[in-house]
Parts: C-alpha cells; sequence; structure tokens
C-alpha cells in the first residue's frame, strides 16, 4: 500500500502532468507560446513592442500608398494640362501668320479660350482625398465671406448696408444665379469680382459711387490696400484688373457667363445680375454709402465644401521609430490654374496678342512640366520607402513571432509524450488496485477455510 506522503505526491505529479497537458492543449489551439504574462513575462513585454513595430509598419505602407495614389492624380490632371497647353501653344503660332484674316484670328481665339477654360476646370475638378493639389491656397476663398446659400434663402429679400467689404461668394459650378437690388436711392452698385481681383461686373472705380465717402477709392492702388484683403476673400497677391468689366450687357469673361442690367441710376433703383455659369468662384459686393434691399435665386450652386479643402503640403508618413518618432515626405502642392500659370488674360486674337501668349505659354508649360517631374520624384520615393517599410515589417513579423509564437513540433512532441506518460501511469494505478483486490481476495479465502 502506498504511504500518505507517496499518496501526495502522486497527486502532485498527476497534477503536474494535467497542467502541462492542458498548457500544450492551450498553445496547439492558440497558436501562440505565451498567452498569459505568466508563461513568459519578458517575452511578452518584448512581443508586445514588437508588435507595436509591426502594426506601424503596416500603416505606413497603407499610409504611403495614399501618398502615392495623390501624387498620381495630380501628376494625371497636370498631364493633361500639358496637352491641352500645348494645343494652345499650337493656336498662338498658326494666329501669328500673317495669311490669316481677322475673321480667322478670331476663329482660332474661340478655341484658344474653350481651351482656358477647360485648363481651369482641369484645377479646380482634380480632387483627391478632400484636397486640390493643382489650387494654391491663395485661391481658396476666406472662411469670413459666406457663401450665397448660406447668406441667402431662395427669392426672399433682406435689406443689407453697403460698403467696403464682400457680401457673398458664388462657389465655381454654379449655374443660373440671379441677383436683384433696389437701392432705395442711394446710389449702391452692384460689383462682381474674382479672387484674383478681377473686376467682372459692376461701375468702374473712377465713378463717384467709389470715391465718395467713406470708400474713398480712386485708384487702382487704394482698391488693392484697403479691399483685396485675405479676410474679404481675397488672394494674397490680388491685383485689380478692369479690362473686361461689364458695365452693362451679356458677356462670357474667363468662364463666367454674365448678364447685367448695368447701373440704373437715377432713372431706375432696380439692378439685375444673371451669372448663367462660372469656371471660378466669385465675389459680390455693393459699393455704396446707403442701404439696399437685395434677393438671390439659383438653379444650382457648386460644392460649398471647398472651404473645406485641406490646406498646404501633405505631409506623407515615411518611417516611425519608438523614440525617435515620425518624419514624413513632404508633397507640395503645384498651382495650375489659369491665374497661377499666368493666362488669365491672353488671347489670340491678333499677331502682336498672340505673340505675347506664346511668352506666357512657354512658361506655363514649363511650370506644368516641373510639377509632372516633381510628383514623379515624389512617387518613387514613396515606392522606396513602401519597399524598406515592407522587409522591415516582415523582419519584425518574423523575430515577434519567435518569440510568441508556439512551436508546433515541439509542443506536440511535448503534448504526446505527457498524454502517454499520464495513460501508463492511469494503466499502472488501475493494475496495482487490481492486484490488491486479487491479494484481499485470497486472504479472504484462507480465513473462511479456517
Amino acid at each position: 500500500m502506498l504511504s500518505v506522503s507517496g499518496k501526495f505526491q502522486s497527486l502532485g505529479l498527476s497534477t503536474f502532468r494535467s497542467n502541462v497537458v492542458a498548457t500544450s492543449l492551450e498553445r496547439l489551439s492558440s497558436g501562440l507560446r505565451i498567452n498569459s504574462a505568466a508563461d513568459d513575462s519578458a517575452g511578452l513585454q518584448i512581443s508586445n513592442r514588437l508588435s507595436s513595430e509591426r502594426n506601424a509598419y503596416t500603416q505606413l505602407n497603407r499610409n504611403l500608398n495614399d501618398g502615392i495614389s495623390y501624387a498620381q492624380v495630380a501628376e494625371g490632371g497636370l498631364q493633361e494640362s500639358a496637352a491641352i497647353l500645348q494645343r494652345m501653344r499650337q493656336l498662338s503660332i498658326q494666329s501669328q501668320n500673317g495669311i490669316n484674316s481677322k475673321n480667322d484670328r478670331a476663329a482660332l481665339d474661340k478655341e484658344f479660350q474653350a481651351l482656358k477654360l477647360e485648363l481651369n476646370a482641369i484645377a479646380y475638378g482634380t480632387e483627391v482625398f478632400n484636397r486640390l493639389p493643382l489650387v494654391g491656397d491663395a485661391n481658396l476663398l476666406s472662411d469670413n465671406v459666406p457663401s450665397i446659400g448660406d447668406k441667402f434663402s431662395q427669392g426672399v429679400s433682406q435689406s443689407l448696408r453697403s460698403g467696403l467689404r464682400s457680401i457673398a461668394y458664388i462657389p465655381a459650378g454654379s449655374s443660373n444665379v440671379q441677383v436683384n437690388l433696389n437701392d432705395n436711392g442711394a446710389n449702391d452698385d452692384i460689383q462682381v469680382f474674382t479672387t484674383s481681383g478681377k473686376h467682372l461686373v459692376g461701375t468702374p472705380i473712377t465713378n463717384t459711387t467709389w470715391s465718395g465717402n467713406p470708400n474713398n477709392i480712386s485708384s487702382a492702388a487704394d482698391l488693392e490696400n484697403r479691399f483685396f484683403l485675405t479676410e474679404n476673400g481675397y488672394n494674397g497677391n490680388a491685383a485689380y484688373d478692369d479690362s473686361d468689366l461689364l458695365t452693362s450687357g451679356s458677356a462670357t469673361i474667363d468662364g463666367t457667363a454674365i448678364t447685367f442690367s448695368g447701373d440704373q441710376n437715377p432713372s431706375n433703383l432696380n439692378e439685375t445680375l444673371t451669372i448663367t455659369s462660372n469656371s471660378q468662384p466669385l465675389i459680390i459686393s455693393v459699393i455704396g454709402n446707403g442701404s439696399f434691399t437685395v434677393s438671390a435665386t439659383w438653379d444650382s450652386l457648386g460644392d460649398e465644401g471647398e472651404l473645406a479643402y485641406g490646406l498646404g503640403p501633405v505631409n506623407i508618413t515615411a518611417t516611425n521609430q519608438l523614440g525617435e518618432g515620425t518624419q514624413f515626405i513632404d508633397v507640395e502642392k503645384t498651382p495650375a490654374s489659369l491665374d497661377d500659370l499666368g493666362l488669365e488674360n491672353t488671347s489670340i486674337s491678333s499677331a502682336q496678342s498672340a505673340e505675347e501668349a506664346l511668352s506666357h505659354l512657354d512658361s506655363a508649360i514649363d511650370s506644368v512640366s516641373a510639377g509632372r517631374a516633381f510628383y514623379g520624384a515624389k512617387i518613387n520615393q514613396m515606392t522606396s520607402a513602401l519597399s524598406v517599410n515592407a522587409i522591415a515589417s516582415e523582419n519584425t513579423s518574423a523575430a515577434r513571432s519567435r518569440i510568441a509564437d508556439t512551436d508546433f513540433a515541439k509542443e506536440t512532441a511535448l503534448l504526446t509524450q505527457s498524454q502517454i506518460v499520464e495513460q501508463a501511469s492511469i494503466s499502472i494505478r488501475a493494475q496495482a488496485q487490481s492486484n490488491k483486490s486479487q491479494v484481499l481476495g485470497l486472504l479472504n479465502g484462507v480465513t473462511e477455510q479456517r
């Protein structure tokens, strides 16, 4: 018979073997060697650090792929812009030819102006990840100027004071916007500008509407210094230009189709402005020294979320090392709108203007080509960083696996060994119990015979 201490030793050995079997089963089922801190406290700490690095590499690679997509979209827009510029240059050279009549040059200029509109459409239409890589930050309106959709309700009149300030902006891509004004006899006049300072509709600055108190604007310099401010929605480098100013009638200027009743004072207090379509944002002001009643209607407004577009360069995460911080690949904007390329006022309606346009086009082509080269270099840089991170991620995963993952061959062998030993122990105990019963039976038989 087993002694008491022997029984405890047997129970302890059995419990130990059961724990070994349970641990092996847990490791085999989870695939992890370390399932709790008790399994390997130091190994758990190291594997957690390696897991952080591996997850960082995985996310970095996603970020880099997003950056590559951003650069590819921007470069694709510039590629089409370059093709348009080449066609415009060809038209400029053709217009210079002395064999062309005035009507011939006018026909060539129609295509030239249409291509200009498409250049602007590409710049403002190349959008990726809520960013406009081909539009400079200065071309995006200030948050201080509300959209006409925020300032007005459809057809509802309101009373406002005139003065040297912006009332609202009309987003690019709007259609059939109509503004009706009654100046109540105060000689207040509607003015429409582009964000770069081009005066499209309204009253010449030589008019007393501008020079009277409290405006006191008598020159382009006065207007630029006191009105063309970023808080009024204008570019930081906005310059006054009234070369295409429409004082009344209808015209299409730089992609904006306009009809204007003109300054009806003093015979009529009402003014009506209709903008059928516009390819760029426009700013509306009412200049004078009084109060006016105004209402606005429209069929549709362009993207009013334009002010929410991301500004500045895109910083793509390239590497992230614990204790060292994050390194970035900066992808700057490459503005390619008409204003940025210096083509806003170009024309080929005469041999002289075609020659001037040719000079601007050469500069614009160089700028667009430089932008495409820039994006190509950034794509290669991000692709290289992607490869480096992929290798680092693979090696980090392998190091973590050696520490934290189960060695299936070892654990399977250990489980089999423990099961064999445990089954043998059970068999021996059963056999011993059987022998004990036989011995007691024999002893009992002898006793009965006596």
